[in-house]
């Protein structure tokens, strides 16, 4: 999910950096601050901040999106997955994790994976493939489980200690990534839970495979200890810190205090609220946009809207393409930390560069076309009225851009985009009176006219499928799992399907092409940004950081990702 952005500390911030740019260079130890330095003889503990929590509860059910675990993108910490990715590079081969080999069979509908061996959890059972083929068997039993859209096989099955084998009733090959990357559970704790997604698990008795142990809970702050039994040796990193913070100021504040050693949090003025502020305060890169992106950012179309009926002609999308100013917004809206949308495919750059079809190559304009605008809604019959805008059989372009206004940059981008359309003739408004549970709602269940929003991360493929593959969408009214605009393309929909089950890399590309040129000639969404993985850190404590220099993961709050690069650091001596 998105992260809200913290942009209200500008005025605070700015006294306390004036005051630093004068005093020593010497930092705050954000880990120094309770248990001192390693040279002390004290273990160092790594702070890490994920998203403002006024108090935590003590749960660390990694199939409920409200426990600790979730919250904090804390889970693989305790659980693991079969193969980690590094999403910052699509063409990246599968890292081995729980699992040491998998193979397709039977045209990409059948999964083998080889687990390591000698793998225990924690309570000192042994890691086998009953526990995969439970996690799986787990998730398709209980639908509210499977909360990351894992798809499920027909059968998992355990046909002995180390191997799994996955069934599935149509090829899966193009969803590896979502597969392999599942956290698997013991089964020998679980299968006793009648309802997984919502029971709660406390710290205490948390058991899983992963690198780190329950150590104490408080309300205000959970601290974890290193896994002695970890199979690849107890971590560098001997204690993690979570503490509560109330709201994104707090956050903020102590980030920039130097109290935090990692977070993923879009703060304004990142320079000189937080990088300036201590020679060991750092971004994944030292200039502009600072972050590695990780998905395209777009405004999502509603084709069924039944306010917006306009939407459902591809001219009428087209055409709002053509007008927007993507420049001006990454600038005003974004301070230059996302980039703007070059290609008119949909997918992301530069990270999908490797993939990008050469006709959807930087084909879209950065600044407004008001020339394309006019030719586009004229060949397509409309005219303007009296009042400048464009008609058609009486009718404006009328539609509604929703985004909460507490995600700050969105809905300046929202407010921006309003302007930019209404000033060649289009008839929008937007509104903010949304938190992000009834935004949410809105956009998945189809009532909604337009809203911007994130994009998938994982690979080119994914990020295609969540906009244009119509097996994704509900009726209106139900919840969807994807194409949120109700796009409906048989074209796109064989892509799709030639891609699953595509035995070579040559097919592969030539499906990704067709649904890059079908993104690009239907616009089921306006590709406007590219989103950016919020990441800052301090080398204050620990040293291994992943940057751009060395983007051995990606770097932006995942639990997964989160567990490769903890497992990375080392103390400072």
């Amino acid at each position: 999910m998105r992260r809200t952005a913290i942009k209200g500390l500008a005025l605070v911030t700015a006294v306390g950096l004036s005051a630093a740019a004068c005093s020593s260079s010497k930092s705050k130890s954000p880990s120094s601050t309770n248990t001192g330095s390693s040279s002390s003889g004290k273990v160092r503990t790594l702070v890490v901040e994920d998203k403002p929590v006024a108090a935590f509860t003590d749960d660390f059910n990694p199939f409920d999106s409200n426990s600790f675990t979730s919250q904090e993108n804390a889970r693989s910490l305790f659980y693991e997955p079969l193969y980690q990715f590094n999403t910052l590079n699509s063409s990246s081969a599968p890292i081995p994790w729980l699992a040491s080999n998998y193979a397709w069979s039977d045209g990409n509908k059948t999964l083998t994976f080889t687990l390591k061996s000698g793998v225990k959890w924690s309570d000192g059972q042994p890691f086998t493939a009953d526990d995969v083929a439970f996690t799986f068997k787990l998730l398709k039993d209980n639908k509210a489980a499977n909360a990351d859209g894992t798809p499920v096989p027909d059968t998992a099955t355990a046909s002995d200690p180390t191997t799994v084998v996955l069934k599935f009733s149509s090829p899966q090959a193009a969803n590896f990534q979502g597969i392999a990357n599942q956290i698997i559970v013991p089964k020998h704790k679980w299968e006793s839970i009648s309802d997984p997604a919502k029971a709660v698990v406390a710290g205490a008795d948390t058991v899983g495979t992963g690198p780190y142990l329950m150590d104490k809970f408080t309300p205000q702050n959970i601290t974890l200890k290193a896994n002695p039994s970890f199979r690849d040796g107890e971590p560098a990193v001997k204690k993690i810190s979570f503490p509560a913070y109330a709201d994104n100021n707090a956050a903020t504040l102590a980030l920039a205090n130097g109290d935090i050693d990692l977070t993923g949090n879009d703060i304004n003025d990142v320079l000189n609220t937080f990088v300036a502020k201590s020679k060991d305060n750092h971004l994944f890169q030292t200039t502009a946009p600072y972050f590695p992106a990780a998905n395209t950012v777009a405004l999502l179309l509603n084709q069924k809207s039944k306010n917006a009926p306009a939407l459902a002609d591809v001219a009428v999308r087209k055409a709002i393409s053509a007008a927007l100013d993507r420049k001006s917004m990454a600038t005003q809206c974004e301070t230059d930390y996302e980039l703007p949308a070059s290609s008119s495919g949909g997918l992301t750059l530069p990270i999908d560069q490797k993939f990008l079809a050469p006709a959807q190559t930087n084909d879209l304009k950065p600044g407004p076309d008001a020339d394309t605008v006019n030719t586009l809604l004229s060949g397509a019959g409309y005219t303007k009225n009296g009042s400048g805008k464009w008609t058609k059989n009486g009718a404006t372009i009328k539609f509604t851009i929703i985004d909460p206004n507490s995600f700050t940059d969105y809905w300046c981008d929202a407010e921006a985009m309003v302007k930019q359309l209404n000033s060649v003739g289009f008839d929008v408004k937007d509104n903010g009176a949304f938190d992000y549970n009834s935004w949410n709602t809105a956009i998945t269940t189809g009532n909604y006219d337009a809203a911007l929003h994130w994009g998938q991360g994982g690979t080119p493929f994914q990020r295609l499928q969540f906009i244009m593959d119509s097996s994704l969408a509900s009726d209106i009214g139900q919840t969807s799992a994807g194409d949120f605009g109700h796009y409906k393309s048989p074209a796109a929909d064989a892509a799709i399907t030639a891609f699953n089950g595509a035995t070579s890399d040559a097919d592969q590309v030539a499906a990704l092409n067709t649904l890059q040129g079908l993104f690009s000639s239907d616009v089921p969404a306006v590709p406007v940004l590219y989103g950016a993985a919020w990441y800052e850190f301090s080398t204050a404590n620990f040293t291994g950081w992943p940057t751009s220099d060395n983007p051995y993961i990606n770097p932006s709050p995942r639990s997964q990702d989160y567990e490769y690069l903890i497992l990375k650091l080392t103390p400072k001596p």
